[in-house]
């Protein structure tokens, strides 16, 4: 309206407009065009961008991060969220809502009932499916939410595709039926940290349907980093592990539940705050491939951002097309557009079997020789340190110096003593090799201490070791040329449980080249092509330590590990052989 008058004003002058001389005219004028211009630029900017394109034929999943904070303070953002899908639920082709958690932020009836009228924007008219979070539950071992209270078991099981619920009146643990493209896909929902009973459960759920695609939403399964939570690496923000006495992890979610099930095709989950979002994939026992995404931007910008994840089911039955929406700010691609925008193709079972089961009795299953040192027996003056493909005794030295075995398994080192030798002809020579160990530092002071070390006379080395405790670095050394992986910034504790694995492959790399990668905790650091052979290096001798620890136990494989054979061998811990060929 304002640019309408001002052009009209400059177009049709009053009589006291002719009166004026040309030069003011002239100045009026300019005016006039530069105030056009600036409200010109501010409109371009006010207007929203277009909302993302629907793929033509696609069937649009929506996934709701947590709205904890809209359910406390801001609830016009929560109706606006599902005003918005109500109004698109025949353009997109929505066939679902899922809530990956934190509906409200302390559980209480005024925050349950910004949820409840939100959602009865859509009740009736597509299905939903709420995981209830942290934040939905008293805090209390039992687990009460008032959330059953507004979300009503009796209601909700009218509906077509509602499944069954793993404690009567309770929407805690449940499944539903959602079909997308023609198919009908079990949503499994499963409560924050899930408990064993509730494990069991879901296990004979997924057994049941087994012919079903499945999602699992459940609240707190990825950290950040792309990283499942798991307690074994570390102290990690509101993990878990151990929630209200008996919770699951990420990682033992996925061990015990995901993995085992060739029908589990995704995985969806919030709660880190501070992560916005994440994703990675990983292969179940049977060969199919289970995406798993993290979503929650109840923080970004200090919330009340509104953003939605959709997940658009292409119609050729496998590719889906991910993407991140806010119809409160009209924004795309908040934070990382690697993470917000992406495509991925659903990957079936490619065995009628699961990959064998880990062995329980420690007999090694491996395509060749493990040498292992277990550190049993006390003292240091003749002990045996068995290796289990039966070498031991022409190849490995007792311990020297103060070094000693504790009657406990594990071998007693300090950065003074010379720890055990005798190892360097298990790599001397070799063109494929894995050096595994489990120890436990017992400082935080380290200068270059050696976790294993093999070297020769003329300067060559191969080793994992530290630099300081806060930096260390798996190495090749040739004639005083030095290629190595150095790792920063990973968690180590004093007194507390480490894993580490270097592994090399001369023809392991692109073109044939040689490979060097090295892993922590069981994930990897870095892999780097090298311009070294091991082969040709002049190895003499080799060893554990010295390094200021408890050694559990040291591996050297005649083969290179893979990432999972690693992932396997650091799950189960030393007392377990399981490198799967």
């Amino acid at each position: 309206m304002v640019e309408r008058e001002l052009q009209m004003t400059m177009s049709s002058p009053t009589g006291g407009g002719r009166r004026r001389t040309g030069r003011a005219l002239g100045v009026f004028a300019t005016v006039c065009v530069g105030l056009l211009a600036l409200l010109r630029a501010h409109a371009a900017e006010t207007v929203p961008p277009e909302e993302p394109p629907l793929s033509p034929g696609s069937e649009t999943v929506v996934v709701l991060p947590d709205t904890e904070v809209y359910a406390m303070r801001k609830p016009h953002i929560f109706r606006a969220q599902l005003q918005w899908i109500r109004d698109r639920i025949t353009a997109r082709r929505i066939v679902a809502v899922l809530h990956v958690g934190d509906i409200t932020n302390r559980n209480t009836d005024p925050e349950w009932q910004v949820a409840r009228s939100s959602f009865d924007l859509i009740e009736g008219r597509i299905p939903y499916v709420l995981a209830f979070g942290n934040h939905d539950f008293d805090g209390q071992a039992g687990r009460t939410s008032l959330g059953n209270k507004y979300f009503k078991v009796s209601e909700l099981s009218k509906w077509p595709g509602f499944g069954e619920v793993f404690e009567p009146g309770k929407l805690d643990n449940h499944y539903q039926w959602v079909t997308i493209q023609g198919r009908k896909w079990l949503v499994l929902s499963l409560e924050m940290g899930p408990r064993n009973a509730v494990i069991d459960w879901a296990n004979a759920v997924l057994t049941r349907h087994a012919d079903s695609p499945v999602i699992v939403v459940t609240h707190a399964y990825l950290f950040r980093n792309n990283e499942r939570y798991d307690h074994r690496r570390g102290a990690q923000r509101a993990t878990p592990h151990g929630a209200y006495g008996e919770g699951a992890d990420g990682e033992e979610l996925w061990e015990r539940l995901i993995r085992k099930h060739p029908n589990v095709m995704m995985v969806t989950c919030g709660h880190v705050a501070s992560g916005y979002a994440g994703y990675r994939r990983d292969e179940g026992d049977y060969g199919n491939t289970v995406h798993q995404m993290l979503c929650d931007y109840e923080s970004l910008k200090g919330g009340g951002q509104g953003f939605l994840r959709l997940l658009e089911f292409l119609p050729d039955g496998k590719t889906v097309q991910v993407r991140t929406y806010s119809p409160v700010t009209h924004q795309v691609n908040p934070v990382n557009p690697a993470l917000e925008t992406y495509t991925f193709e659903l990957g079936g079972p490619t065995r009628r079997e699961p990959r064998p089961a880990l062995p329980a009795d420690g007999e090694p299953l491996t395509r060749g020789p493990i040498h292992r040192f277990s550190f049993n027996g006390a003292g240091s003056d003749g002990a045996v340190l068995a290796d289990s493909a039966g070498k031991s005794n022409g190849v490995i030295r007792a311990p020297k110096g103060d070094a000693r075995l504790n009657g406990q398994g594990q071998l007693v080192l300090d950065a003074s003593d010379g720890g055990i030798g005798g190892l360097g002809p298990l790599v001397a020579g070799r063109q494929a090799v894995s050096v595994e160990a489990w120890f436990t530092p017992t400082t935080n002071v380290y200068n270059w201490a050696r976790v294993v070390n093999f070297e020769g006379t003329q300067g060559d080395r191969f080793w994992y070791g530290f630099r300081t405790f806060n930096t260390h670095r798996a190495e090749l050394v040739a004639g005083g040329h030095n290629e190595d992986i150095q790792t920063k910034g990973v968690p180590v504790e004093v007194g507390k449980p480490a894993h580490v694995v270097m592994t090399y492959d001369e023809h392991g790399g692109p073109n044939g080249t040689p490979l060097l990668c090295s892993y922590f905790n069981g994930f990897p650091q870095g892999a780097m092509q090298t311009g070294i052979k091991l082969s040709a290096l002049a190895i003499a001798d080799g060893c554990v330590g010295p390094f200021t620890g408890l050694f559990d136990e040291v591996r050297v494989y005649d083969f290179p590990l893979s990432a999972k054979q690693v992932r396997s061998n650091y799950v189960v811990g030393p007392e377990v052989v399981t490198s799967i060929p």
